[in-house]
């Protein structure tokens, strides 16, 4: 009997991680939420929670080397002047040289980055700060289609919106739903819903705007933390987590029907929690484990059972952050349709996945690999997003111009 391979040009697809030569060195790591990708990047920069409390090391993609001892930080101090923990960092996702952090005094700092050669000396002003309450924050992150509309997550659970282009007003609580921590949450295509992984075992997908619930499922057995990935284009939801008797799992949900699991795939066995990142152009699904080696990857389909699994590059040293990089950095001669940062110990190390083609080079452009891209433009203004618009996004070519 013989088996029926599936058809995908991703089949073959690898990993292949740079030269020493090509990256940096001497990471002074510091502490952040458990929850964390500790590691977080544009196109231009990667940021970095470092040694020092209360400060972020921001370094420009294109600085490759060690990091200097004496490198210009961000420092962030409590309304009181004391230097306080950063538990989280956001890049503003239409703006490279904004980001925020998010403190454990339950402060968020907007910080600006001066240039595109980075800092030349410490900042300890932020441009806006916002006294987000009197809980630590744990979460982070900014609205993929709205500009300037930030989220975050409290240590009493609380989930909130703030306007910064109202100076940083409070716009949107959640609903006070959740039993647990949040581990970390996703948006659908259009970025009207939002879907969350939280410790309570629970997956619910809520319309942020409507301060309702749409809908939850009972998602794994295991209190250990999940993750959750929304695919758009393909529209479903995923989650990473483990099972009652520990062992990682991959979930598929359908989120017009979210009564139940469409399939259950099982994952490599590991003790690790798993970082998860959707490329919407490709609707490649890549799964990270956070303390080893390995990032898998898999096809999210419209058809059942919704993913397939594909391969998985393996590495020696382990990971303890990821950051998926803008399409816009790939190399579209070598067939490179994803690079990574890792992060492990103290360096940081780009890998790219690639499809082997018989034909390649700068002259070649393979347009079933690259449909356009989304543009990193926002779609509304904050204002308009949570007055109900929601904005389409813009796209731009991969074609070498």
């Amino acid at each position: 009997m013989t088996t029926k391979i599936r058809a995908s040009k991703f089949r073959h697809l690898f990993g292949t991680p740079f030269q020493l030569r090509d990256t940096y060195g001497d990471a002074l790591v510091g502490s952040v939420s458990g929850e964390s990708h500790v590691l977080k990047a544009n196109k231009t920069f990667f940021a970095l929670p470092w040694v020092k409390t209360g400060t972020v090391c921001v370094v420009p993609i294109n600085r490759i080397g060690n990091i200097p001892e004496a490198t210009p930080l961000f420092v962030y101090h409590d309304q009181e002047s004391y230097a306080t923990q950063i538990n989280e960092i956001a890049f503003n996702p239409h703006d490279d040289f904004q980001l925020a952090t998010a403190g454990n005094d339950g402060g968020i700092a907007v910080w600006r980055i001066p240039g595109p050669e980075g800092l030349s000396a410490d900042i300890t002003q932020p441009e806006l700060r916002i006294q987000a309450g009197d809980k630590r924050l744990l979460g982070l992150d900014y609205h993929p289609l709205a500009s300037n509309l930030v989220i975050s997550v409290a240590g009493d659970k609380k989930v909130a919106f703030w306007d910064l282009e109202a100076g940083g007003a409070e716009s949107l609580v959640l609903p006070d739903v959740h039993k647990g921590l949040l581990t970390n949450w996703s948006w659908n295509y259009d970025a009207s819903l939002l879907s969350t992984a939280c410790k309570d075992k629970k997956l619910r997908v809520f319309d942020p705007r409507a301060s309702q619930v749409v809908a939850e499922v009972a998602n794994h057995d295991n209190a250990k933390s999940a993750h959750v990935q929304w695919m758009g284009k393909v529209n479903k939801i995923y989650t990473a987590g483990f099972s009652k008797t520990s062992e990682r799992e991959l979930a598929v949900y359908d989120p017009r029907n979210l009564s139940g699991r469409l399939h259950t795939e099982k994952l490599s066995p590991s003790s690790s929690t798993v970082l998860m990142f959707g490329d919407e152009d490709t609707n490649l699904l890549f799964l990270g484990g956070k303390g080893d080696g390995t990032i898998s990857y898999f096809d999210a389909t419209e058809d059942a059972p919704g993913v397939h699994f594909l391969s998985e590059y393996k590495s020696k040293t382990p990971q303890n952050g990821l950051a998926l990089l803008p399409k816009s950095v790939v190399n579209v001669g070598t067939c490179e349709i994803a690079r990574f940062l890792k992060l492990s110990g103290n360096r940081v190390e780009p890998v790219r996945f690639e499809v082997p083609r018989a034909q390649s080079g700068s002259e070649i452009f393979h347009d079933d690999l690259y449909p356009d891209t989304y543009d990193e433009q926002p779609a509304t203004t904050a204002a308009q997003w949570l007055g109900g618009a929601n904005g389409a996004r813009g796209y731009a070519s991969m074609a070498p111009q």
